[in-house]
């Protein structure tokens, strides 16, 4: 375990690869089991890189896992599924080389994002899944982008339903055509197969416009029998998120690894 380690950067995927970040765990798990994850930024759809990834990465290494932060293609120049094909390019890149990342043959694989991010997560964990590799341990989801269709009561309370809401434009950008609002990589929530998947995390913050569509995703995930836990935050700090997503990866990474309690 490094706790003075800088991010260093590597190309996962097919070459040339796309770039990615790596932030070395801070906290230990049980034993020398590890928590590899990788982290998808948000943005909308449209923004954010390596560097907005950066305090997020530290965060989530303070909680124990070792992250690897993608630098994935954006919209509208790159629209779905370009974003999410780079993303399971780089997790099965990971998953063909973890005890390189982590030093551990005891190490679980995470997919985590936040927003736009949350979005390509939580498809990540259906793609693994329909293809039966790569195997997950859990999926972290930080108000994850669901619902392009803004009707919730937290997205109208927060004035961000409007034809000039940001999320509006970013599912535009994201999706490119309606028709793809029905495809469930792109909108997982729309998904009708929801069981088998990854346990999940799925984090909101009270108050914030993705609350509604956070909290109706993990609860869509019980009822298809997947594990899925949802907490609302008073606010999206290290104080408040760091002790729950540590506690998430030690009990995933546990029963993924099939470690004792």
């Amino acid at each position: 375990m490094d706790n003075t380690a800088s991010p260093t950067t590597l190309r996962l995927g097919p070459a040339p690869g796309v770039v990615a970040q790596v932030t070395p765990a801070r906290r230990p798990l049980d034993g020398d089991a590890r928590a590899l994850l990788l982290w998808l930024h948000g943005g909308r759809f449209t923004d954010g890189s390596l560097q907005t990834s950066r305090e997020r990465s530290e965060w989530l290494a303070e909680a124990g896992a070792d992250v690897v932060a993608l630098d994935y293609p954006l919209a509208p120049e790159h629209p779905f599924p370009a974003g999410l094909s780079a993303a399971f390019e780089a997790l099965q890149a990971l998953a063909a080389k973890p005890v390189k990342l982590t030093g551990s043959v005891h190490t679980a694989l995470f997919v985590a994002g936040e927003e736009a991010g949350g979005n390509i997560a939580a498809a990540l964990a259906l793609m693994a899944r329909d293809q039966r590799a790569p195997a997950l341990a859990g999926q972290l989801l930080i108000s994850p982008m669901l619902d392009p269709h803004l009707g919730s009561a937290s997205m109208r309370e927060g004035e961000c339903g409007g034809c000039e809401c940001l999320y509006s434009k970013g599912w535009k950008a994201y999706l490119g055509s309606t028709t793809r609002a029905d495809h469930p990589y792109a909108v997982p929530l729309a998904a009708s197969r929801l069981a088998g998947l990854a346990p999940a995390l799925v984090l909101g913050v009270a108050g914030h416009p993705l609350n509604d569509e956070s909290r109706r995703y993990a609860t869509a995930l019980r009822e298809h029998g997947s594990a899925a836990r949802e907490l609302t935050l008073a606010a999206l700090t290290p104080a408040e998120a760091i002790a729950p997503i540590h506690e998430f990866l030690r009990e995933a990474a546990r029963r993924a690894l099939s470690l004792p309690a």
